[in-house]
């Protein structure tokens, strides 16, 4: 994925700061997620749907408002820059250093519930499009979506396991996403 600055995605703590300035309620990683998850379900004009959603309470003439758009279009950018971008391309939205802390797994829990909703508003159709082992990978991003976030300690067996399950909601996002194209593509084959 050949990424310019227009769309290339934006780091972690420039995004939670503009966030606090205009508001959202949302955090970084649960907006990334949402467009992931919007991506990988196909909803029809996701990025008009992206904009009600996330924007619909934005006053126009608030410069504050606007640069926080500005930001959030970005990372927006980043996801849908490419349909064809694999694994290794995606980047999680997280915090940047990887410490087993309250803040890292409460950005990856959001970062999941994000994607769970976006997916979600695909329909029960996009759901039920996915093979067994994709509906079973949306099963284990909605089981992060319980993390207990207040007693964690920053071991090397816990930023280990941390770093595995990053790595596996990375892959599990593109492979979920591939899953729903080739099913959506073979449905729309037409039959001799």
């Amino acid at each position: 994925m050949v990424s310019s600055p227009e769309n290339a995605l934006p780091d972690y703590a420039s995004v939670a700061a503009a966030i606090k300035r205009c508001g959202l309620s949302q955090g970084p990683s649960e907006v990334q997620g949402f467009a992931l998850g919007l991506f990988a379900a196909g909803v029809p004009e996701a990025h008009r749907v992206w904009q009600q959603e996330l924007y619909s309470d934005f006053d126009t003439n608030d410069v504050l408002a606007g640069e926080c758009r500005t930001i959030l279009e970005r990372v927006f950018a980043g996801v849908f820059v490419t349909p064809v971008a694999t694994d290794a391309q995606l980047t999680l939205l997280l915090p940047e250093d990887i410490v087993v802390d309250a803040a890292r797994l409460a950005a990856v829990r959001d970062w999941c519930q994000g994607f769970l909703y976006g997916f979600g508003l695909g329909g029960a159709a996009a759901a039920q499009r996915l093979s067994p082992q994709a509906r079973e990978l949306l099963a284990d991003i909605a089981e992060v979506t319980r993390l207990d976030t207040a007693t964690v300690s920053d071991s090397k067996e816990n930023q280990s396991a941390l770093i595995e399950i990053e790595e596996y909601l990375r892959v599990g996002a593109v492979l979920i996403r591939d899953d729903f194209d080739d099913t959506r593509r073979q449905d729309e084959t037409p039959t001799p």
